[in-house]
């Protein structure tokens, strides 16, 4: 490693020779790296060259107290990340495969026998094993990075781990693979496993690995524009939290970007949300310099307070820096129906042939459960909404609809209709049905578009911005739960039966029964945030 930082400290004092010397040592397994998530190689070269501009771009902001190839997959993972994002990646095995390095995997492995062993001892083993060894042993991860991407604690990795390679180390022994006698099995093990994965297993495992790091695109704002997507869209005010104590921090009224403010900087200024649209036990807002006191400070207060622990400080860099500072925010709720619903029939969600679990309403429901719901509007079968009531106070509404504006867009217009609507609001047993899929968000982004540039007027720069959600909706509740963090430098009515029917595109909305704006919005386009039926 010391020789990577000779070369780097070359390269900052003008030796382009340096550059070139410490990008080639590592290029071929980065682009490897990368091609495990975009499963395209033409890709994953064009990737590469971001990651080396971006290197270029901002020469001075590698430490190099840390490992520059740490450094070097760091970026290159979240290039990755932000291109499956932009491009929509699907599970493409044709894509995905790289005969040469297939080919030179399979001439590794002695014969066809042990080949449909090693497959069976694969196939036999837990998910999570397939992917913390592929993760640790392929991809070359540390116990920190794979923890971010399975959305586990490095404890927890660690342990996964080790009963990884004690259970794959008993079911080798029994397919007569290696022998017990073997004292160097570990190291044995972890390479049938890395050939094994990569030759028949890896889409398989890179597909969860997709899933679990977002299922829906996460924006920072209520207002934006969505645009014509094709997948789920989730907003959740957590993130507008930390740019309002930014903007509080820098005593600023906006904040823009020398060298250009993006649109999403320009949306988080206008402060569409804010505190005020929530109720203080709802929320948590810290800011101060980096610190391990700080850290414990907001582990013991998120713990105290919502029972809950952290997903994201994980990813921030504790040593002491001056200057460096951290703004983070939680927000978590939990909400529960009057009546539960009853569950309906598992059936398909627009024009996917996959099943999904429902919940809902229908002739063969108790009465009571009926005054759940109220009918906003029901203008036909693709464009109605309704709003459901909590114990808590909290208002769920959804609408059923094609457009593709801002939430605030979409929000306005639903209630909009809902004034001029004339028809029956409450449902009734006889005549309304209803039906809503059981849903699960699990969401996660880096606001890269945020991130090192100075704030004009000040000496100050965002060093990452990240925001997480998760939120699951079944028919007695649900909750949310979403955390955010800026990490950064600062010097600084028909007489029919309606068909109340949520099985295509539908906005959902989470607000406070006296508040204005809601705080929690959910665009669902596709299956990803549905649970899958098992019947």
């Amino acid at each position: 490693m010391d020789e990577d930082k000779k070369l780097y400290n070359e390269f900052l004092s003008g030796n382009k020779i340096a550059f070139d010397n410490l990008i080639g040592k590592y290029q071929k397994n980065v682009t490897y790296f990368i091609s495990r998530y975009v499963k395209d190689l033409d890709a994953a070269e064009d990737i590469f060259q971001d990651v080396v501009l971006y290197l270029l771009e901002n020469r001075f902001s590698y430490d190099s107290k840390y490992s520059f190839k740490s450094y070097l997959y760091i970026i290159a993972k979240s290039k990755a990340i932000n291109y499956i994002k932009k491009h929509n990646v699907e599970e493409d095995i044709s894509k995905y495969e790289n005969n040469a390095t297939q080919t030179l995997l399979e001439d590794v492995i002695f014969s066809n026998e042990r080949k449909a062993k090693i497959q069976k001892v694969i196939n036999n083993s837990k998910t999570d094993y397939q992917i913390v060894i592929y993760l640790t042993q392929i991809e070359g991860l540390s116990y920190k990075e794979t923890s971010l991407i399975m959305d586990k604690t490095e404890k927890q990795v660690k342990n996964l781990v080790y009963n990884a390679k004690k259970s794959l180390k008993r079911l080798l022994i029994r397919e007569r693979i290696i022998e017990m006698k073997n004292n160097k099995f570990i190291r044995l093990l972890s390479f049938i496993l890395v050939v094994a994965i990569v030759v028949s297993g890896v889409v398989f495992a890179t597909k969860v690995i997709i899933q679990k790091i977002n299922n829906a695109k996460l924006v920072a704002s209520f207002t934006g524009v969505n645009g014509d997507i094709n997948g789920n869209q989730v907003w959740v005010g957590t993130f507008n939290l930390a740019w309002n104590e930014l903007l509080k921090q820098l005593k600023l009224d906006k904040i823009e970007f020398e060298d250009g403010t993006p649109e999403i900087a320009n949306e988080l200024n206008k402060k569409t949300f804010t505190k005020d649209f929530l109720s203080k036990k709802d929320y948590y807002t810290v800011a101060g310099p980096v610190s391990d006191k700080l850290k414990k400070k907001i582990e013991t207060d998120i713990q105290k307070k919502f029972n809950e622990k952290s997903d994201i400080l994980d990813r921030v860099d504790w040593s002491v820096a001056e200057g460096h500072y951290l703004i983070y925010s939680m927000l978590k709720k939990e909400f529960t129906f009057e009546v539960p619903f009853p569950k309906r029939n598992s059936d398909t969600f627009g024009n996917s042939t996959e099943k999904v679990k429902y919940f809902g309403l229908d002739d063969s429901t108790i009465e009571n459960t009926f005054d759940n719901v109220e009918a906003l509007f029901y203008n036909s079968t693709n464009d109605f909404a309704v709003k459901i009531n909590t114990k808590e106070g909290e208002e769920l509404y959804l609408y059923r609809t094609d457009n593709k504006n801002s939430f605030y867009n979409l929000y306005e217009e639903m209630l909009s209709k809902a004034t001029l609507y004339t028809g029956k609001k409450h449902l009734e047993r006889e005549k309304d049905r209803l039906r809503i899929p059981f849903i699960k968000v699990n969401a996660d982004i880096n606001y890269d578009e945020l991130c090192n540039k100075y704030i004009k007027g000040t000496n100050a720069y965002i060093d990452q911005a990240i925001q997480t959600v998760d939120f699951e909706l079944n028919n007695y509740g649900g909750f949310v739960k979403s955390e955010a963090l800026i990490d950064g430098y600062l010097c600084m009515s028909i007489e029919e039966q309606r068909e109340f029917n949520f099985t295509n595109t539908f906005v959902l909305f989470m607000k406070e029964k006296d508040k204005g704006t809601p705080y929690f919005a959910l665009l669902v386009n596709n299956t990803d945030v549905l649970v899958i039926a098992e019947d």
